[in-house]
Formats: C-alpha cells, structure tokens, sequence
C-alpha cells in the first residue's frame, strides 16, 4: 500500500463514497481540493482506489477533513496511514495547530495520535419551505468586518478563504461581530460567525436578519459551537438539531479565541 497524491480520476471514487455516507461535501469545496488545494489531498492506494483524506493550510493553522475509506477496506489501516501521511506534511510546513471534528467512532483514533477535545459542534439545519426569497444585496459591503472578526479569532489572515466564500453570500454585522450567510448553488450555510457578546438575545436577532435574508426554497445549514447555546433561537427560527461532533486540536491554540467563535466556515473540513 502506499499514500499517493489525487489524481483527477479519484474524485469519482471519493464523491460516491461521501454519498453513501450522507456527507454533505459542496461543490465549491471540491473544486478548490481539485485546484489550489490540490497539494494536500491524498489517497491510499493498494493496488486500486481505497481512500482518500483532504486538508487546508492556512498561515499557521490547518484543518483536516473528508477523511474516507471504502467500506469493503476498512480495518486495515488505510484510514490511519492518510491521517498521518496528512499531519505529518502539515507540521513539517510549519503548521502551529491543526483542527478537525471527529464522529464518536472517531475521536479515539485521533486522540492516539495527540488531538485533545476543545468543544462541541451541533450541526443545525432549517428545512426548505415553499417560499422563494428574493435575495438583496444591501448587507454585502461589509466584508472588511468579517476579515477583522476572522483574524481576531484565528489570529492569523484567512482572508483568502473568506474572499472566496464572500463572493457567493452576503455579510451581516452588529456592535459585537460578523457573520456571513453562504449562497451556494448547492448549498445555504451560515458562517463563519463570531461574536464577542455572549448575549443570546443579541446572536438571535442576526440570527433572524439572516434567516430572513437566506432563500426559503432551500435549506439552510450550520455548524454552531455548543457552548453558545444557541438551542432555543434557532429552534425558533425552524431549525432542527441533525447531529453533534467533537471540535478536536493538535498543536499550539493559545492564540486562538474559540470564545469568540459563534459557528464555522464549513461544515467541518475546511475551518
């Protein structure tokens, strides 16, 4: 067996895998694991196909996710190999901290290999109704705020990332923070969030601003941080609780503020 980099034909293999597990993996995450983050996706191969793990880089922290393995291979340590193929170039390149969510099934595999437990993620989705919103773009100037908020947070420069996500949604602000409603072809997803305030009455009401924003015709999706308990405003706002993962790290997070931190920029792969 050996951990090679993708080729363009794994791909096909990859998206019926993710299928058969219910993953929500969007386009627009593919096409930057195709493109320029290409560099750390890899796949272990054993004379054929057996799976394949995704990672980004950013300035000094990295996240690891979509890590898959055919179900007729699994228990052979095609999994354990990508992971420590993945890690092992991510601290080489000088990564401080290195982040992922992991299943119940999964956490043990990752604490062996030195993650620690920093917090809960709920994923939270509100069903597709009827209406069609239309969809204006009066919150969309405010992206210098969501960049601030984001590099408060991670303490390091993502703006990168949160160009690209920006492009296709649309920024919403208060006294305390920043969020950013995704509008993907294939995908609603609110985040990244962050808010200073701990005020749950304050987080419902750009809570509500975005719901109100956000297509009505298609879902919407995100992965909140459970220490905000934010249950009872997005209940309210037609949410429903679809699962839990636990937020894990590797490495130095000192600089970072996790308590800032209201919901992700993905649903658990990319940060």
């Amino acid at each position: 067996m050996i951990v090679r980099p993708v080729h363009a034909s794994d791909w096909e293999q990859f998206i019926t895998l993710a299928q058969g597990e219910n993953w929500r993996v969007p386009q627009f995450e593919l096409q930057l694991f195709q493109g320029s983050w290409s560099r750390f996706v890899h796949v272990a191969d054993d004379q054929g196909f057996c799976g394949l793990a995704t990672a980004v880089a950013y300035q000094s922290s990295a996240w690891i996710g979509n890590l898959i393995v055919s179900p007729q291979k699994r228990g052979r340590g095609y999994g354990a190999a990508l992971f420590k193929t993945v890690l092992a170039e991510l601290v080489e390149q000088g990564i401080k901290s290195v982040w992922l969510t992991a299943s119940v099934q999964g956490q043990p595999i990752y604490q062996r290999a030195g993650f620690v437990e920093v917090g809960r993620i709920e994923r939270w989705v509100r069903p597709a109704s009827a209406a069609l919103t239309e969809i204006s773009d009066q919150e969309s100037s405010q992206t210098d705020i969501l960049f601030r908020e984001d590099r408060i947070g991670w303490g390091e420069d993502r703006q990168p990332l949160l160009s690209a996500l920006a492009g296709h949604g649309r920024v919403f602000s208060d006294e305390a923070g920043a969020a950013l409603l995704q509008l993907w072809p294939d995908l609603q997803m609110i985040g990244p969030w962050y808010s200073r305030s701990t005020n749950v009455q304050q987080s419902s009401k750009l809570l509500d601003r975005m719901v109100a924003k956000a297509n009505q015709a298609a879902e919407l999706v995100l992965d909140v941080f459970a220490a905000r308990n934010l249950a009872t405003p997005l209940l309210g706002a037609g949410f429903e609780l679809a699962g839990e993962t636990t937020l894990m790290a590797y490495g130095e997070v000192s600089g970072i503020d996790l308590g800032s931190m209201v919901s992700l920029a993905s649903l658990g792969s990319i940060g």
